[in-house]
């Protein structure tokens, strides 16, 4: 008896389902208006395909949903050209020259590279002026130096021919403070003096003017 109810029940539950499916449309119409007993499954599944596409439908747990488009940057680098420096001229070496050395001079040497011609007298000749100046040469300074003016006689050694304009000379010999009245020369010119070498004797010159004449020594 158990049995047969159940099979009762079961064939009662079939014929009852079969009646609700009979009552369904075959087709369905997403576009027109739903039947009153259409489940809220089937509202969801037509507000679902009546949506738009790309958006989604907005219920009260949906989460609204922000689309976020990454735009990736590409950078090309570009080489830069590759700069060529032009080629270096090429110079040809100069010629090397190659100056003589002079030859130092002794104060002595630089005196005489001053007089021109010169010609030593056999022996000491005499001479008379009314007023001559009388110059020594500095050979350190390579300048001509006022010793002093002298009158009346002084003794000559040579003559010889003044480089800067070929004025003809006479070299005097002279005793340094000592020779014709010329004892009071300067401390500085002194010094001059020494330091061109010389202690006692020096060579100065006077210039042939009109004011001086040659005289003739005694006994001659």
């Amino acid at each position: 008896m158990r049995h047969l109810h159940r099979w009762m029940l079961l064939a009662g539950v079939v014929v009852a389902l079969s009646g609700c499916l009979s009552t369904l449309p075959t087709t369905m119409e997403v576009n027109g208006p739903l039947p009153a007993t259409l489940p809220p499954l089937a509202q969801t599944l037509r507000a679902t395909i009546a949506a738009p596409t790309g958006t989604v439908p907005a219920t009260e747990f949906s989460t609204p949903v922000t689309t976020v488009t990454a735009t990736t940057a590409i950078i090309v680098a570009t080489p830069q050209p590759t700069m060529i420096a032009p080629p270096t001229p090429t110079l040809a070496p100069a010629p090397t020259i190659a100056l003589p050395t002079l030859p130092a001079l002794s104060p002595e040497e630089r005196w005489r590279a001053q007089q021109l011609d010169r010609q030593i007298f056999p022996e000491l000749r005499l001479y008379t002026t009314k007023r001559s100046e009388l110059y020594w040469y500095d050979p350190i300074n390579q300048q001509p130096v006022l010793i002093g003016t002298i009158n009346g006689e002084f003794m000559a050694q040579a003559t010889f021919f003044w480089r800067e304009n070929s004025q003809p000379a006479l070299e005097v010999p002279y005793q340094i403070n000592r020779s014709y009245g010329l004892s009071a020369l300067s401390p500085a010119l002194i010094d001059r003096i020494r330091a061109a070498g010389y202690s006692d004797w020096i060579e100065t010159f006077v210039f042939l003017t009109p004011a001086v004449q040659a005289k003739d020594l005694p006994g001659q």
